[in-house]
Parts: C-alpha cells; sequence; structure tokens
C-alpha cells in the first residue's frame, strides 16, 4: 500500500470528504472487479459497487487499522454483492451484453479467449467465482480470501481448487465443441480429405 493511500484513508476517517472522493477514485476499478467477478453483471455490479461505497463511507471511522483497508473493502464488497445475490433470485448468468465494457483480460489479440473465459466464469456459482476473483484477479493470499469471506482455510482451498477445475473444463469442453463445428464446416459431405 502507498504511502498516500495510507494518508487519504487517515483524512478519510476524519471526515474529509475530498479525501474520501479521491478514495474512492483509487479503489473504484479494484471494488468493481470484486463485485462483477461475484456477480457475472455488470448492471448488478454498478449497483453494488455504490452500496459497497456507502457501506465504507458509514464503516470508515471504525477501520482500525489504515494498512487493512484492501481486504477490508474486498470484504465488504464481496459481500454486498453476495447479498445482492441472494436477494435477486433471477440474477442474470451471462456477460454477453457486458463483454466490451467490462473484462477480466486485457483485450487484444486474444478475443475469442475472453469471450470464452467470460461465458466459463459466468457458469461458475457465485461462491467459486468469488474466490477465484479473490485469488486470480486481486491477488488476495489464502489466509485473505479465508478472512474476507468467512470461511475455513480448507474450504478456500477446496472452492478455489474446484472452480479452476471447472473453469478449466469449461473452456477445453467449449475449445472441442470449437474444433467439432470447424471441422464439420471444411469437411462438406462427411467425406474425408486423405
Amino acid at each position: 500500500m502507498e504511502p498516500d493511500d495510507l494518508k487519504l484513508i487517515r483524512d478519510a476517517k476524519q471526515g474529509d470528504a475530498q479525501a474520501f472522493t479521491n478514495l474512492i477514485r483509487s479503489y473504484q476499478n479494484f471494488a468493481y472487479k470484486t463485485v462483477l467477478g461475484v456477480l457475472n453483471n455488470a448492471s448488478d455490479a454498478d449497483d453494488a459497487l455504490q452500496e459497497t461505497f456507502i457501506k465504507v463511507h458509514r464503516a470508515l471511522p471504525n477501520l482500525r487499522d489504515e494498512r487493512t483497508f484492501p481486504s477490508w473493502l474486498a470484504r465488504i464488497a464481496t459481500r454486498t454483492a453476495l447479498d445482492l445475490v441472494r436477494s435477486r433470485a433471477h440474477a442474470r448468468t451471462s456477460y454477453d451484453d457486458e463483454i466490451d465494457r467490462h473484462t477480466f483480460v486485457d483485450p487484444g489479440p486474444q478475443v475469442d479467449l475472453r469471450l470464452d473465459l467470460q461465458q466459463a466464469l459466468g457458469r461458475l456459482s457465485p461462491e467459486h467465482r468469488t474466490v477465484l476473483v479473490l485469488r486470480e484477479v486481486q491477488g488476495f493470499d489464502y489466509a485473505a480470501i479465508a478472512d474476507i469471506l468467512h470461511i475455513p482455510l480448507g474450504t478456500v482451498r477446496s472452492r478455489l481448487f474446484n472452480a479452476r477445475a471447472q473453469l478449466r473444463s469449461q473452456l477445453e469442453s467449449d475449445g472441442a465443441s470449437e474444433n467439432a463445428g470447424r471441422s464439420t464446416k471444411g469437411n462438406k459431405g462427411g467425406a474425408r480429405d486423405d
């Protein structure tokens, strides 16, 4: 954590509105990636992000150690997103309409991989997406994830293992389906080109 961030947090805790605004700007992308990863929907993530920073504003004066701010923020963002998942039983599971606006992978020549990854992430349960996002996108270690989610360390490991396995399986399955589609398109009538 940067010394400037620590000063921002301390000033915001003391009620400095400009410091809080700057703190939001500094951590907005971090919090957004967290809620988007859990919710798998940009519109819901926008709502959760707003609610997250409202909760942060209310609770910030009670934060004891400013150095824990990133994990504290991640905990609030994750819980807010999971609460939204629970409250919206009809939560959407597709990134299709949001692919160009928000991504987990930098845009570039691997657009197909990005699309496949986002679709595969969308098929994971919120619990599995959450641990995967906290570990792979936000970079938290296992102990921090256990603390953020209030679950045992073994559960973090298990969920992360299962999330990675499911993601790998879905990506391999999607790749096999795509390759099968290509081979039938290039091979009309089922005749072999030996």
